[in-house]
């Protein structure tokens, strides 16, 4: 994009309605008198004395424990230098934004007109009471130093300078696996650092914290290399010398002569292609000047094709953006109540970006950057910013870090990492939260689960997340050199059990057999049933019903007819069942609710969609919701003789002998099941409030709202979730991501466990 409509599209986006790119928005209810007098007078009173009392119950009483003060005087704002605290604002902003988007941080941004060092700390100092933690931003070098000594030493929340400190640990995490990928040793790696301002003194000390030695790091600024001459002649302040080097004079070209590292934190277009020619084999070349970097990828290629590049850049592999760091060491911060942030805090946040960078990436990482496949090496050394395991993986271990120094409010037996990683999960969403609590039952008894597509890019991935999670012992159904194909493509290394189902025994054994016991009546041959379990999708069901597997999933790459009619006729139902159903659960707007039938029961009559009903809210009750089932309709009770649904009616009334307890009312409008004000027209409902069990009149109609739901309200959607076989099998949709497909695997591993349960009693 060129520079002038990329001009015109930013200052469209900025002054767009309401201007900025933040705002403040109540937390609590403020609709009624009595809400207003408890939140402010004279209600407010109470917490007030509370808090007088005891200043830390103004963690529980305020918003403080997740709010930061992002804070700057304007004096170096990205690359337009000095131009004061007002004209910040928008930069200020914006790390406003990116502390909510990625962390779910509230932000104020404060822009403070003082540039002294004693002026500037006094006025954070003043204001600090109202944060839980201070990130101080664009604050010129060398004052940044002492302003963030100061208030670190005499504030007890955590504060960081961002400039200084988020590309030292974003930059070390790929450091780290730079040297993992180029074969080097940390401690032998010559590394040069061209820039001598707040972020290259960071790197430097950052760098030595994770093994480079100090004489073997250069640094550079725009004067040449530091050295002791250079220090004897009054050329260095007190914060380079630190780094000066008893070694000769000289320029960038010079230092990077048998270099293996070049770290650039300078201007573009400072390093040429006969520079990097010059340094060590397999070189890593960071070069993060932005908008331009000191030298272009194209440039590097020219003369270096084995060279590991990274830059500051969304355009080019190995993006180093500080947006990987900040949000989520203060996320982890603020959670236990850090008193500051350390420096193990931040070599905690290093080493979960560099091991996260060697899981899986998921797919929808992959979608957000134009399906482009990635894994672990030279093109992808930390993960992406928009890969929301990051917030899982970083806080925590800035957290758990944080209560083992001693610095939280949290005492080391009060906290628990795995249910603090569960909150986290909670943050990117309602579904992620509810399926931590499944994929937590699911590791509890690890359960064999067979999938029909093992040659499936997608299956392959999410075996070796189920593996990598403890959500089951996956068994990959498919042609053997084509999985392991598959796996050495993506990069994967793991082991699970592989059938190849042409050359396995049970075929022409007891699995046909068994089949032709089941279908002989239905003129199914014993050569048919051979030939029919050559399919996977029928040997996988097979496998089930024989014992050899706990549970089935498949349809990544199948239409749907395909995998369920194998489960009826070689699993089959319960003997207590009337009907398979097929549900989902859906999210949306923060609500869960389940959907029923979307995927079986073409027109159910009224025993059928009475058994849809009873079947749909018992797998509600598993994910821990209290089942209140809406019977839809296009109108409400019968509005009218024309307008009476029998079929509904005789199906509320055989649930209500079945099974009487459960709360069910209809038929009546989508609307009027999820709306109080609609609901207060009928005062004989049996329910209030809104449903969460929704069952429509016939597939149609709920294969067309759940699609809507998930297309036009962003719902997320899990399922289809069959209940009513004899053993757990469920199906997949295609393009079902491998978060998705996890999800499931949990699913049905937790219902291998409860069924491995029934058959003991």
């Amino acid at each position: 994009m060129d520079n002038k409509r990329l001009r015109e599209d930013s200052l469209e986006y900025h002054a767009s309605s309401p201007p900025g790119k933040v705002t403040i928005s109540p937390t609590k209810p403020h609709r009624t008198q009595r809400d207003l007098s408890l939140a402010y007078s004279p209600g407010v009173a109470f917490p007030c004395k509370e808090i007088q009392e005891d200043p830390d119950d103004v963690y529980k009483y305020t918003s403080k424990g997740n709010l930061v003060g992002v804070i700057s005087n304007g004096t170096a704002v990205l690359g337009l230098g000095d131009i004061g605290a007002l004209a910040s604002k928008p930069v200020m902003e914006g790390k406003g934004l990116l502390f909510k988007a990625f962390a779910d941080i509230d932000v104020f941004d404060i822009e403070i007109d003082r540039v002294g060092v004693d002026g500037f700390v006094e006025a954070v100092k003043a204001i600090a009471p109202t944060f839980g933690g201070i990130n101080l931003e664009d604050i010129k070098a060398p004052e940044c130093f002492e302003i963030e000594k100061r208030l670190v030493e005499e504030l007890e929340i955590p504060v960081m300078h961002d400039d200084q400190h988020g590309t030292a640990i974003i930059s070390g995490a790929a450091l780290l696996n730079g040297v993992e990928v180029a074969k080097k040793d940390i401690g032998k790696v010559k590394v040069v650092i061209l820039g001598a301002g707040a972020s290259a003194i960071s790197c430097a000390k950052h760098y030595i914290s994770l093994g480079v030695k100090r004489d073997n790091l250069v640094m550079v600024d725009s004067k040449g290399i530091l050295t002791k001459s250079r220090e004897s002649k009054g050329e260095l302040n007190e914060y380079k010398s630190e780094f000066a080097r008893s070694i000769d004079d000289g320029n960038i070209g010079d230092a990077l002569v048998g270099a293996d590292v070049f770290l650039g934190l300078s201007k573009g277009g400072l390093v040429t292609s006969k520079m990097v020619e010059k340094m060590a084999e397999n070189p890593l070349i960071f070069a993060l000047a932005n908008p331009d970097p000191e030298i272009m990828p194209e440039d590097v290629r020219k003369v270096r094709d084995d060279a590991i590049i990274a830059t500051g850049r969304s355009d080019y592999p190995n993006q180093i953006n500080n947006v990987l760091g900040f949000p989520y060491i203060f996320r982890g911060a603020l959670d236990v109540g850090a008193k500051e942030i350390t420096e193990g805090m931040k070599m905690a946040a290093t080493k979960a970006l560099s091991q996260l960078a060697k899981e899986a990436v998921p797919d929808d990482v992959l979608a957000a950057y134009g399906g482009e496949q990635m894994m672990f090496g030279p093109e992808y050394l930390i993960p992406k910013p928009f890969d929301a395991r990051v917030l899982i993986w970083e806080a925590s271990g800035v957290a758990q870090a944080a209560v083992n120094e001693g610095v939280a409010r949290v005492g080391k037996d009060d906290f628990d990492i795995d249910e603090y990683r569960d909150e986290l999960e909670a943050r990117l969403g309602l579904t992620r939260s509810i399926m931590r609590g499944v994929i937590n039952q699911a590791k509890k008894e690890m359960k064999r689960i067979v999938f029909s597509e093992g040659e499936d890019p997608t299956i392959v991935k999410a075996a070796y997340q189920c593996i990598s999670e403890g959500v089951c012992e996956p068994i990959l159904l498919g042609e053997i050199e084509r999985i392991d194909a598959v796996k050495e493509e993506l990069g994967l290394d793991f082991e699970c059990e592989m059938i190849d189902v042409r050359y396995d025994s049970r075929i022409r054994g007891e699995y046909a057999d068994e089949m032709h016991r089941l279908r002989g009546r239905r003129g199914l041959s014993k050569e048919d049933a051979i030939r029919q379990l050559n399919s996977t999708t029928y040997f996988a069901p097979m496998m089930v019903r024989m014992g050899d597997a706990d549970g089935y999933l498949g349809g990544v790459s199948h239409q749907y007819p395909d995998i369920v009619k194998p489960c009826l006729q070689v699993i089959g139902p319960k003997p207590e069942s009337h009907r398979i159903v097929g549900m989902y659960m859906m999210t949306v707007n923060n609500r869960l609710m389940f959907i029923g039938d979307a995927t079986i029961n073409i027109y159910p009559d009224a025993r059928t969609l009475a058994e849809i009903a009873i079947q749909t809210a018992k797998v509600a009750r598993r994910f821990g919701v209290s089942p209140k089932v809406a019977m839809l309709s296009f109108s409400n009770f019968g509005t009218s003789a024309e307008l009476r649904t029998d079929r509904i009616e005789e199906a509320i009334a055989i649930v209500n002998e079945i099974e009487p307890e459960l709360i069910i009312d209809g038929p009546m409008q989508a609307d009027t099941a999820l709306i109080d004000e609609i609901q207060e027209d009928y005062p004989f409902m049996n329910f209030k409030g809104p449903a969460n069990v929704l069952i429509c009149p016939n597939l149609a109609s709920a294969n067309i709202a759940y699609k809507l739901l998930q297309r036009i309200a962003g719902a997320e959607m899990t399922g289809p979730i069959l209940e009513g076989l004899s053993k757990p099998a469920h199906v997949l949709q295609r393009r079902d991501s491998v978060r998705e497909v996890v999800h499931m695997a949990a699913i049905c591993a937790v219902d291998a466990q409860r069924h491995s349960k029934e058959t003991l009693s």
